[in-house]
């Protein structure tokens, strides 16, 4: 069986005692870790195993980003703030001037940055706007699966219908455009669900649209509940996970009081200004929050995490990466995440660096139900390895670990990456990667996607020199 020791760090295990073990070491045999424990505990008991210096670098679990958008990674910056118009850019590009292509050159690309930043497990919604999916056809899934498996990092894709009224138009694998029913996003998630959840690092989580506003029309409100029923009995039937984007004043209660959305297996993003009527139906349902303290979101709004975390809820942070203005740097978010929530309350004591860790590590494991594979490293586990360096200038001096990892690194201190037991990062480099090959392809559809849409004049920069506002 193939092995290898990851030894000579600061081993931050997030196990159960939170151990931080200097001078540690961590086993892996196969995909699993077979041992943590000081770097001469573990020589002595697998003597034989090949050693991957991490001297003068922590050692930690892979890092897990609980909310992102698949497609966000080739129209970062367009629309030079305007986040109404590049929404509805979102709209047009995702359903209309996409192909295939498109949907594998990204998810290369956002699953490469995730690797540098030593994410290895990460929310990925196959589309975004206002619930605009690609779940037309499973060529995009595909093309986007493939991809990420690929690069090697485990990645829940989320696919779900879009909002109504349906059809809706779509423009195919053969530039074709063609009216868009559920029914036809029903099957298409079917067949996504049968060809890719549990396989190669891929698990598929179902969606629904977000309803925020009070339904009074009877046929409307049975027409909802019909649609997120057969997608939440759709995921329930293949073991998947449900999901919501963008929950905020009083939809969480409705969701559960109206359509039964809510429960252990369902995790919500954004999550603003709730009511107390929110906050009890995450306590009661056992539903997880993410947060995504560096959106857009929140700056309209504000997810309560911390009321959420007293009342008991599992809080993990999302990315919401990487458009229109932010990136897969789980280290940025941790830190956001943290002054958002202590300038609300004016209390510098509040999230603190091992509670901050927790929500991208154990607490989002939990949040996905993945805590019994990743999020620590424990004998048993997947083996998910990160290291961070510790020695650059911004790091030093050498003291208090966990702290000099949560609030001074950022991802470019990732320097090794372990998914399965498979070393896909050494040393900052990606050697079964075609680095400017997976760029240049970016940039190909990129540009082929502004020409094809008519939105090239977005991409033109307006940087708002000497101006306060836009």
């Amino acid at each position: 069986m193939n092995g290898m020791v990851i030894s000579g760090g600061t081993v931050i295990t997030m196990d159960a005692a939170r151990r931080v073990i200097p001078d540690g070491a961590v086993a892996i045999l196969g995909d699993r870790i077979a041992m943590v424990g000081t770097a001469a505990e573990v020589a002595a008991a697998h003597p034989d195993l090949p050693v991957l210096d991490a001297t003068g670098k922590a050692i930690l679990p892979g890092l897990i980003d609980g909310h992102a958008h698949a497609g966000h990674g080739l129209v970062k910056t367009i629309g030079n703030g305007d986040s109404a118009a590049w929404s509805e850019a979102c709209r047009q590009i995702y359903t209309l001037y996409s192909p295939p292509s498109f949907w594998r050159a990204e998810a290369a690309l956002a699953a490469m940055e995730r690797l540098r930043f030593g994410v290895t497990t990460g929310v990925s919604l196959l589309g975004g706007g206002d619930s605009v999916m690609r779940s037309d056809d499973p060529a995009f899934a595909n093309a986007h699966c493939e991809a990420v498996a690929e690069i090697g990092t485990r990645s829940i894709v989320a696919m779900g219908a879009t909002r109504p009224p349906f059809p809706r138009p779509y423009v195919g694998v053969d530039g074709v455009e063609r009216p868009v029913s559920f029914e036809q996003q029903a099957d298409t998630i079917a067949a996504v669900l049968e060809a890719w959840h549990g396989k190669d690092g891929i698990r598929i989580a179902t969606l629904m649209p977000v309803y925020r506003k009070d339904v009074h029309d009877a046929a409307e409100v049975a027409l909802i509940e019909r649609q997120g029923r057969v997608l939440r009995d759709l995921g329930k039937k293949h073991g998947a996970l449900f999901h919501q984007d963008g929950h905020r004043k009083g939809s969480v209660a409705m969701a559960d009081s109206m359509f039964g959305l809510c429960g252990p297996d369902v995790w919500f993003s954004h999550c603003t200004d709730l009511t107390e009527a929110d906050i009890e139906t995450f306590v009661r349902t056992g539903t997880s929050v993410v947060h995504n303290p560096s959106a857009i979101a929140a700056v309209r709004g504000t997810c309560p995490a911390i009321e959420l975390m007293e009342a008991g809820v599992t809080v993990m942070i999302g990315s919401d990466a990487t458009a229109p203005d932010r990136s897969g740097d789980m280290f940025r978010h941790m830190f956001v995440c943290m002054r958002h929530h202590q300038k609300r309350f004016a209390d510098e004591t509040l999230l603190p660096p091992g509670k901050l860790l927790e929500m991208v590590t154990v607490d989002a494991a939990n949040g996905l139900g993945l805590s019994h594979e990743i999020g620590s490293l424990e004998a048993g586990k997947l083996a998910d390895v990160i290291t961070v360096d510790l020695t650059g200038a911004h790091m030093a001096p050498a003291n208090m670990p966990v702290a000099r990892v949560v609030l001074f690194a950022n991802g470019h201190d990732v320097m090794d990456v372990v998914v399965g037991g498979r070393v896909l990062l050494k040393g900052g480099e990606a050697p079964h990667l075609d680095h400017d090959a997976i760029i240049a392809a970016a940039e190909r559809e990129a540009a082929a996607m502004l020409e094809r849409s008519g939105l090239a004049a977005m991409a033109v920069e307006d940087p708002g020199w000497g101006k306060i506002r836009r």
